[in-house]
C-alpha cells in the first residue's frame, strides 16, 4: 500500500537531519489511535518495521545545518508490503488530517491531505529501479556493536548488498532458494552522505537493477530495499522491466 501525505509548512526551513522530524511524526499519529497499541507495537518491540517512506523537497537549498525550500509545502509518501500496516497507518493518517505537528526551527507542520495511491506490480523477473530516498546498506557488527555502510563508491558493494538484502527477505518469510537468486547491481549510482541522528552515512542514489523471483521484487518495491528503510531510506521507483 502507498499513501500520499501533503502537508503545510509554517515556514520554508527544515532541519538537514530532516527524516528524524518525520520519525516522530509517525510516533504521535500512532499513539493516538487503539490506545497507543500500534505505537508500542512499531516501536518497542524487536520485529522488524516492514515499511519505508520518501519525501518530496520543493527546489531544496542545503547548508551545513539547514534546508531551505521554495515553498511552505512538500509531500512524504508512506509505502509497505504488508496490509494490516498499511491500514494502520491509514487510519492515524486520517485522524491527523487538519492537524498540525511542531518541528524544529521554529516550524510547524499541517496535514492537508491523505491519499491511497495506485501500484504498479511487476511480473518480472529483472527491473531496473530509481531510488527515490537513498540506499542504505549497513553490515552491524554484534561484537563491539558497530556499523558499517557500503556505497557504489565501495568494491565490497555487491557483496554486502547481496548478502544484506538476502538477509532481510530470509528474516521476512521468504523461501532460501528464492532468496539465493536475488541479485542488486548499480546502474549510474552515485555516494551520498547522509546526516542522520547525529552520525554521517554513506548510501547511494541512482539507477540499479534488481533480479529475482517477482515476489521478492514487488516486496522491496514495496517495503524498501536495503537497511534502515522505516528511516526514511531505501524507496524505489520502478523505470523498467526486463
Amino acid at each position: 500500500m502507498k499513501i500520499l501525505l501533503q502537508f503545510v509548512l509554517k515556514n520554508n526551513k527544515l532541519p538537514v537531519d530532516y527524516r528524524r522530524v518525520f520519525l516522530s511524526f509517525f510516533k504521535r499519529v500512532l499513539s493516538e489511535i487503539a490506545g497507543g497499541e500500534y505505537y508500542e507495537k512499531y516501536y518497542f518491540t524487536p520485529q522488524r518495521r516492514n515499511f519505508t517512506f520518501a519525501v518530496y523537497l520543493p527546489h531544496p537549498k542545503f547548508t551545513k545545518s539547514e534546508i531551505t525550500l521554495e515553498k511552505n509545502e512538500l509531500r512524504l509518501t508512506f509505502s509497505t508490503a504488508d496490509k494490516t500496516t498499511g491500514f494502520v497507518f491509514m487510519s492515524a493518517f486520517i485522524k491527523y488530517k487538519g492537524r498540525s505537528f511542531p518541528a524544529t526551527l521554529g516550524n510547524t507542520f499541517t496535514l492537508t491531505n491523505v491519499t491511497q495511491q495506485l501500484e504498479k506490480q511487476t511480473n518480472s523477473k529483472e527491473v531496473l529501479v530509481k531510488m527515490l530516498s537513498p540506499l542504505c546498506i549497513r553490515e552491524h557488527n554484534e561484537e563491539d556493536n558497530t556499523d558499517r555502510y557500503f556505497s557504489v563508491d565501495s568494491d565490497e558493494f555487491q557483496e554486502k548488498g547481496n548478502k544484506i538484502i538476502q538477509g532481510q527477505l530470509l528474516e521476512s518469510g521468504f523461501d532460501e532458494v528464492m532468496v539465493s537468486k536475488f541479485t542488486i547491481k548499480p546502474v549510474s549510482g552515485k555516494k551520498t552522505v547522509v546526516y542522520h541522528y547525529g552520525n554521517y552515512i554513506e548510501c547511494s542514489l541512482g539507477e540499479f537493477i534488481i533480479s529475482g523471483d517477482k515476489a521478492i521484487i514487488n516486496y522491496l518495491l514495496q517495503s524498501g530495499i536495503g537497511s534502515r528503510k522505516s528511516a526514511g531510506f531505501g524507496f524505489s521507483l520502478l523505470l523498467a522491466e526486463g
